[in-house]
């Protein structure tokens, strides 16, 4: 399963990097941002992914208990609190790590030459993780 993950992500890179040369030689083709994408959507999608994400469940039940007494008054509500609270860290993050990542990709989906940089630079760490991973000792 290890060295089937390693191709893939050396498959990942090798493809990224070909794309990138080809999109360079071929005028006139540019990536398209979808640009008038609802928010309503956008949530709904986020919020089902995170749902049926086993790893938020785990982080929850391992992280969260260890925050709480076991023979408090206040069990539940202490849970909700410490839910409430991560929610809103989270939120805050998320909200403005995209408000970032929506500017930087709308300014870097009109240069052709950065886009194709910025994808010969990916696909180069995908092709030396997969040969990491490929090469680590379990």
């Amino acid at each position: 399963m290890k060295y089937l993950g390693a191709a893939y992500l050396v498959y990942l890179g090798a493809s990224l990097i070909l794309q990138s040369f080809r999109k360079q030689a071929a005028e006139g083709e540019g990536v398209e941002i979808r640009r008038n994408a609802r928010l309503f959507d956008l949530l709904s999608k986020g919020f089902i992914t995170t749902l049926t994400n086993p790893k938020v469940l785990l982080f929850f039940i391992s992280f969260f208990p260890q925050f709480v007494l076991p023979g408090g008054e206040h069990y539940t509500a202490s849970l909700l609190v410490l839910g409430l609270a991560y929610t809103l860290v989270a939120f805050l993050t998320d909200a403005a790590f995209a408000v970032l990542a929506g500017s930087a990709a709308g300014a870097l989906s009109r240069n052709a030459t950065v886009q194709g940089w910025l994808d010969r630079v990916v696909g180069t760490l995908f092709i030396g993780l997969g040969i990491r991973l490929a090469l680590v000792r379990s």
